[in-house]
């Protein structure tokens, strides 16, 4: 057998380093259920590996809404605040892509496709690279890319490997997206009450030897039922949607908001003592009664009752535990008076007393 030439072993060794490397990628995509923090893994496995400044993704974060919006921008493209950045999955475009699930430059695109409104979408943001995300039938997204660093263009073999990369990454967001519809409720897009207690178990199990704090709000709508019964189940409704809407634009990263039923919700705070739980819970409520409801049909003043509490690995043996001290703290609030926030250690101050 005739030895290797060197420019043979090199190749070979770097088809191998490869096919390693997207392994890896494969493991770790297919392992991120958590949509928003797979989106980011996704841009950076693309940056890193094609040596890039600028990445974009275009996605859809639910299989029942035809169109991509643009939900990370991560180091760069400049962005028109007063446009929408959406392409429609059932446009000319979509349906071009999910038959032709290749690597395009825009002018490539612009010469294959007739159709100026999404390629004006992107001609907007003015990307080198447009790499699709198809499963099966459907476009789960779009990566866009910019100049590379250290290379003037994209060749043959970079595509191709981008195309190895996108496969997975479809797979991923389409599971993300199915665990995502599955755990969320419909009408407030907050969590499922089911989902709520899962997670809450996982972060007490592993803050079990650690300095980190968690605490959990409740919160109802003082007087709904007025609400319903003056303005309609249906503006009754776009209330629940009006609240849920603000405790979802106050959550962070690590935080889990809940519909607990009904008029209800529950908030997990991670690494959050009772202090810094009540003060956000303070801000919540402030912010649902300095919002205007008109706008949904409701002229009546709308209000919240919260009760708050950190968790206590002494008193907390168990998630009913927790549950059980929260909703009294909440109980208390609307004894007291409604439209007012209770901490547990207060309550037990008050038991000692």
């Amino acid at each position: 057998m005739q030895p290797l030439d060197a420019d043979k072993t090199e190749r070979l060794e770097k088809e191998v380093f490869d096919l390693r490397q997207l392994l890896e990628i494969s493991k770790s995509l297919s392992s991120n259920l958590d949509y928003h923090s797979l989106l980011d893994s996704i841009l950076y496995i693309c940056m890193g590996q094609m040596g890039v400044t600028q990445a974009a993704i275009f996605s859809r974060n639910n299989l029942e809404i035809p169109g991509l919006k643009l939900m990370r921008n991560l180091e760069g493209f400049t962005l028109d605040s007063s446009r929408s950045y959406v392409i429609s999955t059932e446009s000319i475009l979509g349906n071009y892509l999910i038959s032709h699930p290749v690597c395009y430059t825009l002018k490539e695109l612009s010469e294959l496709v007739d159709d100026p409104q999404s390629l004006d979408t992107l001609q907007s943001i003015s990307p080198t690279l447009i790499v699709p995300l198809v499963v099966g039938q459907q476009l789960m997204g779009l990566i866009v890319l910019g100049e590379r660093i250290h290379d003037d263009n994209y060749a043959k073999e970079d595509r191709l490997y981008l195309l190895d990369i996108a496969h997975f990454a479809s797979i991923a967001i389409h599971n993300a997206v199915l665990f995502e519809m599955s755990t969320t409720d419909i009408m407030t897009l907050l969590k499922l009450r089911h989902y709520f207690f899962t997670v809450l178990t996982k972060r007490i199990q592993h803050i079990a030897h650690s300095n980190i704090k968690l605490s959990v709000i409740m919160t109802d709508i003082d007087f709904f039922k007025h609400v319903n019964d003056s303005c309609g189940h249906q503006t009754g409704d776009e209330v629940i949607k009006s609240i849920s809407t603000i405790i979802r634009d106050n959550l962070r990263t690590d935080d889990i908001g809940a519909r607990y039923g009904g008029e209800e919700f529950i908030i997990l705070l991670y690494n959050t003592d009772e202090k810094q739980a009540h003060e956000i819970a303070e801000r919540l409520r402030i912010k649902v009664s300095r919002t205007n409801y008109e706008d949904v049909g409701c002229k009546e003043a709308v209000h919240i009752s919260l009760g708050v509490v950190e968790y206590n690995p002494r008193r907390d043996h168990s998630v009913k535990d927790i549950i059980r001290r929260v909703d009294k703290a909440l109980y208390y609030s609307k004894e007291k008076g409604r439209n007012r926030t209770t901490t547990g250690s207060s309550l037990l101050s008050r038991e000692h007393q």
